[in-house]
């Protein structure tokens, strides 16, 4: 009787803190990606200035929705590289994330090389990522823990920055 009584109670445990949780599938972040973007052709976005000791940027706030936040940022690195990214927050989470990084090497000779990297993140309410995609120049790569978090990191400072103000 004690290990039935036992098996209940931990179960309704666990389903009350599975109820408190909220989690998306990579299909959910795409509908919500897509009411989004349609939302946003008659919108005027709030314009924001970041900056940090390593790059700074300019970024347009899209208040779509009570709780959905859209960001489309054009970041300066100060050393030889500039990048193209939006972010999709939903609740004061990051959900979506697509970048483009273009870092230059001066070389000796007048030309100069040139990197791009493409990354896609669908991540879920915790910031756990549900699916990514790391493109650096036309090959397929995994991602590195220190990439992700530098942008999670830099997510979370440009949350910080444009909050839930409405418009």
């Amino acid at each position: 009787m004690n290990k039935i009584f036992l098996l209940i109670f931990i179960s309704l445990i666990l389903f009350l803190l599975s109820c408190g949780k909220q989690e998306y599938t990579e299909k959910e972040i795409s509908k919500i990606v897509q009411r989004t973007d349609s939302l946003l052709i008659n919108l005027a976005g709030q314009k924001y200035d970041w900056a940090s000791a390593k790059a700074y940027s300019t970024v347009r706030a899209y208040y779509t929705e009570p709780n959905i936040i859209f960001l489309n940022e054009k970041l300066k690195y100060r050393r030889g590289a500039e990048a193209f990214n939006l972010y999709y927050y939903k609740d004061g989470h990051i959900i979506h994330f697509i970048g483009k990084k273009i870092e230059y090497f001066p070389k000796k000779e007048k030309k100069t090389k040139q990197q791009m990297t493409k990354l896609r993140l669908i991540l879920d309410y915790d910031g756990d990522v549900i699916s990514y995609q790391k493109i650096v120049n036309g090959e397929l790569l995994s991602l590195d823990n220190s990439e992700l978090e530098e942008v999670l990191t830099h997510a979370e400072e440009l949350y910080e920055l444009v909050g839930d103000k409405e418009e």
